[in-house]
């Protein structure tokens, strides 16, 4: 006989929430594995000890760790989930009886009660406890960048005319006690004198390959090469190159390890991160650093700089043909390299001068730290510099695509800076999280050193792209 299924809502039920989840949960996991008590004592002080109860900070991190797991990143589509979900409301301590929290409470709570300094201590709190089950060791970091669209369009700028003219007129009424006459035409056009506003201001243009141009924030991190664990995350207006952070990156980087009792020995990064103050840096660091060169290529056509002999003790060049070519100056946009000149004559007369160069005389420039972009060249082309060109590829771009593809984080649906360095950090420790929970506890570090394993057997066996690509000061 055919079921016919009757549902009668009961007014009350005799069962319990925690009966309802999976022992097996995703969230009763997350739950065993760490003891959020601690976010109690780094928030105390964003709250009074008068007033209405707030929003319990150990829930609203729950709710901000249950938005990237969920890849649900607004919070009107957060707050429906989180009430659709037994699991969840289990994980956050609401009963089924129990109203849950809003969007805007979550909205308000992230933007004006919960600083970017407890995020940070939630980042460093999870990071340790991958340390204490050794899943990171510090002595070789991966660095790498990534545009995050931010919550604006291009059609939200506004001109600064306003500004222009407030300019004008405050030019215009410390001259007016002149008597000359003024042309009309010479008068600026009248435009609205509110003032000039759009959606995100902090947010910058910028574009890169693989990326349209809009406005964006650029977010960084440093990647820990034993089992992919992040160890610094930071964030930045999107028009600052990455060469421009490589410092601060690495600064931090080295002083987070210090502080957590590792050594900080190499880094590898890509090519967008060198610069020769940047080699620089790394030797007075006494850091190994894995930066592919960018070679200046030869756009005269003529012979390249390898055809011409250096001589250390006289500081000058020796041309093909015997010449000499002396220090003239210092690059005006780079103050680093050194501009050597061949005589006017000397080119005229020389019969190689339609192979060498097609103006009047030729000119050569040399770093002074040319020894350290040497060196750089040496270890990228060494096996050493194979591998870390192979692990930035793998785990610091791999936690990139993790995190816009896995956890859905491509763009921020907040406003601000601060707001954008919040989510990111949330996002790289639920990464970081994630890491933890992948492998049971007793097999942590065999596990790391299996993969550590895997990783030199398939370095080896793989035939690396060359290191070496265009120089640029």
């Amino acid at each position: 006989m055919m079921g016919r299924k009757k549902f009668d809502m009961k007014q009350y039920h005799n069962l319990s929430l925690d009966d309802l989840v999976s022992p097996n949960d995703l969230y009763r996991k997350i739950d065993e594995a760490i003891d959020f008590s601690f976010i109690h004592d780094l928030a105390k002080e964003s709250y009074s000890h008068t007033g209405q109860p707030s929003l319990d900070p150990i829930v609203f991190f729950k709710i901000e760790l249950v938005g990237f797991l969920e890849g649900i990143h607004e919070d009107r589509a957060l707050e429906r989930r989180i009430k659709d979900s037994l699991a969840i409301r289990w994980f956050l301590g609401y009963d089924l009886d129990e109203t849950l929290p809003v969007h805007s409470t979550i909205s308000r709570t992230r933007r004006d009660r919960i600083s970017k300094t407890v995020y940070q201590a939630v980042f460093d709190y999870i990071l340790g406890i991958c340390i204490r089950h050794q899943l990171v060791k510090g002595h070789h970091q991966s660095i790498d960048s990534t545009l995050l669209k931010a919550n604006a369009s291009l059609n939200s700028l506004e001109a600064l005319q306003p500004k222009v003219l407030a300019h004008y007129e405050k030019i215009m009424a410390s001259n007016s006690s002149e008597d000359s006459p003024q042309d009309p035409s010479s008068n600026p056009p009248q435009v609205s004198s509110s003032k000039p506003m759009r959606r995100d201001p902090e947010a910058k243009i910028a574009k890169k390959p693989g990326f349209p141009r809009a406005l964006y924030y650029k977010a960084s991190t440093s990647v820990d090469e034993t089992c992919g664990v992040i160890t610094h995350a930071q964030v930045d207006d999107g028009s600052k190159n990455d060469a421009e952070l490589f410092k601060p990156i690495v600064s931090r980087t080295k002083k987070r390890m210090e502080s957590l009792g590792l050594s900080f020995q190499s880094l590898g990064a890509d090519q967008g991160f060198y610069s020769a103050e940047n080699l620089k840096f790394l030797d007075q660091e006494r850091l190994t650093g894995y930066l592919p060169v960018r070679f200046q290529p030869n756009n005269t056509g003529g012979f390249d700089r390898s055809r011409f002999r250096y001589d250390f003790e006289k500081d000058q060049f020796v041309c093909p043909g015997g010449k000499i070519l002396k220090f003239k100056q210092y690059h005006s946009q780079y103050p680093h390299q050194k501009k050597y000149q061949a005589r006017e004559k000397d080119c005229r007369l020389c019969p190689q001068k339609p192979q060498c160069t097609s103006v009047k005389f030729r000119t050569i420039q040399r770093s002074i730290h040319d020894d350290l972009i040497q060196a750089a060249i040496q270890r990228c082309q060494s096996q050493e510099g194979g591998k870390a060109e192979l692990l930035r590829q793998t785990q610091a771009e791999g936690a990139y695509a993790h995190i816009k593809e896995i956890l859905k984080f491509r763009k921020l649906y907040s406003l601000g800076l601060e707001n954008a360095r919040k989510k990111f950090l949330m996002a790289c420790s639920v990464i970081n999280l994630k890491k933890l929970l992948q492998v049971p506890r007793w097999l942590n570090e065999r596990f790391c050193q299996l993969s550590s394993q895997f990783f030199a057997l398939f370095k080896e066996r793989t035939r690396l792209r060359p290191c070496l690509g265009f120089i640029q000061p």
